[in-house]
């Protein structure tokens, strides 16, 4: 031992190490009063620090599966938000097709308003999926389906729009597979309907109404007939006639014609009488001029040969030679005649046109040497009249004079006819199902028309666009060609969303997307048909908005039912981390009352040790006092 080295007494030591113990008790308490916690390492305990830690580990776990939880709830949320504004655009497409159905009469102001509504329908669908497409939620969209797709190929579209007066073809809303074989048969035939023509005869005063004809195979068209009638009562009627933009005008009965008689000579005692009889005005086929003498009537009806000529002096000219030879053979110089009157042409001008004809007495004296004369004329009683269309339509029928001078004002409007043409162009899927429509149908009942025209089938629903102009081409060819349709893209999980319960991820649940999309996957909602021109058109786009209520409700369950499991989930995991937690403090926090009152005790004793050892020093001390 250094001599340096100072020895301590046996009490002395004894307090010290006492004292020394008592300061580092008073440091842990102030430590864990500072800490709050009475184990703070492995060193202060380890069995309760590491039972502790692994249960704050798995509190912390569950509680980062919590936001996890709280994020998936958010997604499905997203989906349900979207299934709410889809039912209300679907509600919307319902109340189209009730005023469709409001609509159903087959004039025209009808067909356009359900055409319209038929476009705010394929609208709101076109919606339908935007809304659906933008439902997703951090990358999730519970909405947009399983991504089975099925759509026609590209070869089948190019060998069905390879058909003349066929383009566009496509199948919509594919359910299923399938092949649908396309084919335009018929003869181009064309007619009318019977009711509208029974109907344009009554409100026109024509009689003998016919509309026939083929449809021409490079300017035809399935365009309905309109009849004009204009003018009135003892004047000239014009009658218009239109198909697809193409009008004939067609006049008669204009009461321009005329037949005057005038005496060229007086009749006196050694002066023969001359007359003339003047034709004039226009002429039309069924006009009638009459020539008297002496009380004698001589008529003559014009016909078709007279009024061949567009010339209107042309076609004076040949009715005046034909009463002329009439007047001559009955009373002239002619074969038969009584040889009382010479009868000779009249041409006034002088230009070689005759005008007329005039009448000269073979008497100069007695009571012959004057005469009576007289002329008359009438229009015709009806006029007969044949009109043809670049389309290949005739329409033919007979204006009736009396008919329409009954009629007066009353007669002037206009009637559509319903043109009917013998083309059809059908499916037919591999069931055996056909579905065709034809140019022959009546109007709302499966009428080909020119546009797109839909054939809906269980499998799906076959459109293409119809050019009426050529269509014929290929029905002359009997052309068909196979429309098929294949699964494009195979199911799959990429939006489905799986939710962890617990740590170890032994419990989750999964919630599988849907397809609310329209196709046919999805709701199986469809673009409108045909422009609703058929009430079976409607029906379809009805039925397949009730399909589409039913499968959105289901979805809207199911995501409900997902969405209550995980916000309990939720609930159960907040709650049961902080158990946990609870737990964990319990095995290392430090009671605060306890070890405050540890701590004053261990002051307490602090200040003992430190006056113990005091005493003990004072007995050393005492030693000087002997010195």
């Amino acid at each position: 031992m250094s001599t340096s080295d100072v020895q301590l007494t046996a009490g002395m030591r004894n307090n010290l190490l006492l004292l020394q113990k008592t300061n580092k008790q008073v440091e842990s308490i102030q430590n864990r009063l500072a800490t709050g916690n009475k184990v703070n390492s492995a060193l202060d305990g380890p069995t309760n620090f590491f039972a502790a830690k692994g249960l704050s580990v798995r509190a912390g776990d569950l509680s980062k599966l919590k936001e996890s939880m709280g994020q998936s709830i958010s997604t499905i949320q997203a989906g349900d938000k979207g299934i709410t504004a889809i039912e209300s655009l679907v509600e919307q497409a319902k109340g189209l097709t009730t005023t469709a159905y409001g609509n159903l009469g087959t004039d025209a102001a009808s067909i356009a308003t359900r055409k319209s509504l038929a476009e705010q329908f394929n609208r709101i669908k076109d919606q339908i999926d935007k809304i659906a497409r933008d439902s997703g939620y951090q990358g999730k969209n519970l909405l947009v389906g399983n991504g089975l797709t099925l759509d026609s190929t590209a070869e089948s579209r190019a060998k069905v729009n390879s058909i003349n007066g066929l383009s566009n073809s496509r199948v919509t809303n594919v359910v299923s597979a399938d092949t649908y074989s396309i084919r335009v048969s018929g003869t181009g035939a064309i007619s009318a309907d019977l009711e509208d023509i029974a109907k344009a005869e009554d409100a026109r005063g024509i009689t003998s109404l016919k509309v026939s004809g083929t449809l021409s195979s490079t300017a035809g068209n399935f365009s309905d007939i309109s009849i004009q009638m204009r003018g009135n009562a003892g004047r000239e009627r014009t009658l218009v006639v239109t198909e697809n933009g193409e009008s004939r005008t067609v006049k008669f009965f204009d009461n321009t014609q005329s037949a005057t008689a005038a005496n060229v000579t007086a009749g006196k005692s050694g002066v023969a009488q001359v007359s003339k009889i003047t034709i004039g005005g226009a002429i039309e086929k069924g006009d009638t001029f009459t020539a008297t003498v002496n009380g004698q009537a001589f008529t003559y009806t014009a016909v078709d040969e007279d009024v061949t000529s567009a010339v209107p002096a042309e076609r004076r000219a040949a009715i005046a030679e034909k009463l002329r030879d009439i007047v001559d053979n009955a009373v002239g110089g002619g074969t038969g005649a009584t040889g009382r009157f010479s009868i000779a042409d009249l041409d006034e001008d002088n230009d070689g046109t005759i005008e007329g004809f005039t009448i000269t007495s073979s008497e100069t004296t007695g009571t012959g040497v004057s005469f009576a004369v007289g002329a008359t004329t009438t229009n015709a009683a009806e006029k007969a009249v044949s009109i043809s269309f670049s389309s290949g339509t005739v329409v033919t029928f007979t204006v009736d004079r009396k008919a329409l001078e009954d009629l007066g004002t009353a007669a002037n409007g206009t009637s559509t006819i319903e043109k009917n043409v013998d083309l059809t162009v059908s499916a037919t899927n591999l069931n055996g199902v056909t579905i065709e429509r034809s140019g022959n149908n009546a109007r709302g009942a499966g009428k080909l028309s020119d546009g797109e025209n839909s054939l809906a089938f269980d499998s799906g629903t076959v459109r293409f666009e119809v050019d009426s102009s050529v269509l014929k081409q290929a029905a002359s060819a009997n052309l068909s060609n196979n429309l098929i349709t294949v699964q494009r893209t195979d199911a799959n999980t990429e939006n489905d969303l799986t939710v962890q319960f617990n740590e170890n991820n032994t419990s989750t649940i999964s919630v599988a997307s849907q397809n609310i999309q329209t196709d046919g996957q999805g709701l199986r909602l469809d673009y409108a048909q045909n422009g609703f021109l058929d009430r079976s058109d409607i029906d379809k786009a009805v039925a397949s908005l009730d399909f589409a209520t039913s499968r959105l409700r289901s979805t809207s369950q199911a995501l409900s039912t997902n969405l209550n499991v995980i916000q309990t989930r939720e609930t159960f995991t907040s709650e049961f981390s902080n158990v946990l937690t609870e737990g964990s403090n319990k095995l290392i926090q430090a009671d605060q009352n306890e070890e405050g009152a540890n701590l004053l005790l261990l002051q307490t004793r602090q200040q003992l040790g430190t006056i113990s050892l005091s005493l003990a020093n004072q007995a050393q001390q005492a030693i000087l006092r002997l010195f």
